[in-house]
């Protein structure tokens, strides 16, 4: 049985509790990872996801939540109710506590509580392209109730959709045919408000018809807030329910994202994600 040591990333990427979110937002995109651990005194304290910015930051209700990026502490958003697995444990009993806990990745640590090593969702998917080719087809994993919005909903109802639902993506859909998607990392370091003026909007221009031998002239009639549209990934990559799902997690994994959404004829059927392929890898 595959054990979690074969798997896990032993090069840990931490902060410290009193690192800014500037900081944990050029790591994450240097290290193009989700999380990060927060590390004191060697051990981890806690961990920060691109999720938790998300979530927390648009809600924008405490006076520090509309500070700057570089002026809150990691301490103020970090998750500190940290689950761990040993080295040994089996890659079924970490997908069952991912699942179970609703969490994305796990500190691995020995009998001496030191932290030897992460492992993530994404570690699982390349155990599950690894290891599960031929043992499920799309049709059997995937989500066929996918939560869609269309593209000029604002993006406080993509939040909000997110949060009701506890999804990290928003199939964006035209005519049931999907036309994009919006992911939690789209919106993670997106400033949504305006410290002075709330709600951030953009300007709507419009062009007024021009009179005889003169130019079009342009003028604003419109301030909105920001929509699906302005942070849309056009054109997602799309699968089939007939798709063998060790293929599907191969191309996650070579084009780095964690859903697809899956087509029949040309209309949408429903969403296949990193988490419905761990769900098929604990039931194993």
């Amino acid at each position: 049985m595959v054990k979690v040591e074969k798997y896990m990333k032993r090069e840990i990427v931490g902060v410290g509790p009193e690192d800014n979110i500037q900081t944990v937002r050029n790591l994450m995109l240097k290290e193009n990872i989700s999380r990060l651990l927060v590390i004191e005194d060697n051990k981890a304290v806690g961990i920060v996801t691109k999720k938790d910015i998300a979530r927390r930051l648009a809600q924008a209700r405490a006076p520090w939540q509309r500070r700057p990026i570089d002026k809150i502490s990691v301490s103020r958003i970090m998750s500190i109710e940290l689950k761990s697995l040993p080295p040994d444990a089996r890659l079924e009993d970490t997908a069952r506590l991912m699942i179970k806990e609703g969490i994305s990745s796990v500190p691995v640590i020995d009998g001496d509580d030191r932290l030897l090593g992460i492992i993530t969702t994404t570690d699982l998917i390349r155990a599950f392209a690894e290891n599960l080719e031929g043992v499920y087809k799309n049709r059997e994993l995937m989500t066929e109730n996918v939560i869609t919005a269309n593209r000029y909903h604002s993006l406080y109802h993509i939040v909000t959709l997110m949060e009701e639902n506890s999804i990290s993506r928003v199939v964006i859909s035209d005519s049931n045919k999907p036309v994009g998607i919006i992911t939690v990392t789209d919106l993670s370091f997106l400033n949504l408000n305006d410290p002075e003026k709330g709600l951030k909007m953009k300007k709507i221009m419009y062009v007024r018809k021009p009179q005889r031998d003169s130019r079009a002239s342009y003028r604003y009639v419109l301030h909105s807030p920001l929509t699906a549209e302005d942070v849309i990934n056009e054109n997602p990559i799309t699968t089939t329910e007939d798709e063998d799902c060790s293929r599907t997690a191969t191309t996650m994994l070579e084009n780095g994202i964690s859903s697809l959404p899956v087509v029949k004829d040309d209309e949408l059927a429903g969403i296949i994600t990193k988490k419905d392929l761990i769900k098929g890898m604990a039931k194993r």
